[in-house]
C-alpha cells in the first residue's frame, strides 16, 4: 500500500464502558494531547474477544505476512483490554440511549455505558502499518458522572441522560 491508504471497514460495538473520553470536546490539554475525539473502552471479556477476532481479521487481510502490526488495544493494569478509538478528524455524532443528539453542556464521563459506530481502517505510512478505530458516532447508553476532588477521583454518581 503507498502512504496514507486506508482500508475501510464498518464496524458497530455492543455496549462498553468508557475510559478517558474526550468525546465531547478534542483533547487540547495535557501530556498526551493531540487535539482529537478519542476514548478508550473495555467490555466483558467474551464481546473483547469477539471483537479483538473482528479487528484481527481486517490486520490478516490486510497485512498477511507482516509483523508488528499496530493493533487499537491495549492491556490495563487492571488487566482488561482496552480499545483505542480515535477520530482523525471530525467530532463523532453523540447521542442518548434513544438516539437523540445530546445537549451541547453535557460531557460523557469515566465509566459511562456506551455503543460506538465507525469504521476499522488500516493503514500504512512508511514502514509502519496498522489499524486504528475511527468513531462516526457514539450512543450513551448510561451516562456517569465522575467527580474529581483535588486528585483523587469518585465514581458512583450515576444519572441517566433521560433524566437531565
Amino acid at each position: 500500500m503507498p502512504d496514507k491508504k486506508f482500508k475501510y471497514v464498518p464496524f458497530v460495538t455492543e455496549v462498553m464502558t468508557a475510559r478517558y473520553p474526550k468525546l465531547s470536546e478534542p483533547d487540547t490539554s495535557g501530556e498526551y494531547a493531540d487535539g482529537k475525539y478519542k476514548t478508550e473502552a473495555t467490555a466483558d471479556e467474551d464481546y473483547t474477544e469477539r471483537f479483538q477476532a473482528e479487528i484481527q481479521a481486517v490486520i490478516d487481510l490486510h497485512f498477511a505476512g507482516k509483523k508488528h502490526v499496530h493493533a487499537p488495544w491495549k492491556e490495563t493494569k487492571e488487566g482488561a483490554i482496552a480499545f483505542n478509538f480515535k477520530s482523525p478528524s471530525k467530532k463523532p455524532e453523540l447521542t442518548d440511549a434513544k438516539g437523540n443528539p445530546l445537549k451541547a453542556d453535557i460531557v460523557i464521563h469515566d465509566g459511562s455505558l456506551i455503543r460506538v459506530s465507525g469504521l476499522i481502517a488500516a493503514w500504512q505510512k512508511g514502514a509502519k502499518h496498522g489499524v486504528s478505530l475511527w468513531p462516526d458516532a457514539v450512543r450513551v447508553i448510561k451516562y456517569s458522572a465522575t467527580i474529581w476532588v483535588g486528585r483523587a477521583r469518585r465514581s458512583g454518581w450515576r444519572v441517566s441522560v433521560a433524566a437531565r
